[in-house]
């Protein structure tokens, strides 16, 4: 039989699956848009930031396993901190560490069993991401799965960033300023871009990268450097 026989027979065979996509091969993928949305009062009122950031769930079938890596379930997103403006120079962040897990655990996706087999929680998760995936709901986030909030006491100088209590909000900023709310949705929203980077700088993570070269030298590789330089750039902005 010849060569040419033997690609026209594999082609019968793999085409419906390449027309069908990777499912076809136990390849599977979602992707959906989480938007978040955080309230403050100030002395002044209310105050509102929000994000929309993408996120990719991916699977591939256990015969794609390769060593340690393959075969299961990962996840990504893409997209920037949620930034919000108290006052004149006054910012909240927060940050990105989590944010999957927002959607992903406590807040819209129900506890997975583990009572099944392997293939049966395969079926589980597949079926909370596609209900996840055509889900248009907003819900409000416990306290237990809420990112971390930071601010800078100078915009200017990164190595000025400090964690924020969310139940004290007074203690960083003053009397009067409180968190209401962070809330969760899945939307049709575009994914924000630029927020960020217009409220720190073009150069920003630039000059944070020197500073923090320069903590590690002095302080030298065995002392833990100060919350500031724990900090990096995709805690603010990641997948561009």
């Amino acid at each position: 039989m010849s060569i040419r026989r033997h690609v026209a027979i594999l082609a019968v065979f793999l085409l419906p699956a390449l027309l069908g996509g990777c499912d076809g091969f136990g390849f599977h993928s979602w992707h959906w848009n989480q938007k978040v949305t955080i309230v403050v009062e100030t002395p002044t009122g209310k105050r509102v930031g929000q994000s929309v950031q993408s996120v990719s769930w991916y699977e591939s079938p256990a015969w794609a396993r390769l060593g340690d890596s393959g075969g299961g379930f990962s996840n990504d997103l893409s997209g920037e901190a949620v930034v919000v403006e108290l006052a004149s120079g006054k910012y909240i962040f927060a940050l990105l560490k989590s944010y999957d897990g927002l959607a992903s655990a406590q807040v819209l996706r129900p506890p997975i069993s583990r009572s099944g087999n392997a293939a049966s929680l395969r079926e589980e998760i597949r079926a909370q991401n596609d209900h996840l995936e055509r889900l248009r709901e907003t819900r409000d986030v416990p306290k237990s799965a809420y990112p971390v909030l930071i601010t800078f006491s100078d915009l200017s100088d990164p190595a000025t960033a400090q964690k924020v209590d969310p139940v004290n909000l007074e203690a960083p900023f003053g009397s009067g300023y409180r968190l209401v709310s962070i809330k969760l949705a899945i939307s049709d929203e575009a994914k924000t871009e630029g927020i960020v980077q217009r409220v720190l700088g073009p150069r920003f993570f630039e000059e944070w990268a020197r500073k923090r070269e320069a903590a590690f030298t002095s302080s030298g590789p065995f002392k833990k450097l100060p919350f500031a330089f724990q900090l990096f750039r995709n805690d603010f902005i990641t997948g561009e």
